[in-house]
């Protein structure tokens, strides 16, 4: 059987067992991932809508405001169409 301990990589005159290059990886991979979820679970996180700072939950608020005036636009625009064809009708 082999025993992994063993190993080691070698370059010119350079040796370097692999358990030293595992932890290598494994900091720098619980760094990253310590990273990532800082960025995502941080408070306070401020977003830019139409040139201005404002909170998460404003934001949301705004989304959502947006997405209704939207949405309101498209029936009003299916209103006045059917209207018209209603009126080249008579």
């Amino acid at each position: 059987m082999i025993n992994l301990l063993d190993f080691s990589f070698k370059v010119l005159d350079f040796s370097l067992s692999l358990w030293v290059v595992l932890l290598i990886f494994s900091f720098i991979g619980i760094i990253c991932l310590v990273s990532y979820l800082y960025i995502l679970f941080k408070k306070n996180r401020k977003f830019i809508y139409e040139k201005e700072e404002v909170s998460a939950d404003e934001f949301k608020r705004l989304e959502k405001f947006e997405n209704l005036r939207n949405d309101f636009e498209i029936e009003i625009a299916k209103v006045r169409k059917t209207y018209k064809s209603n009126l080249k009708r008579k």
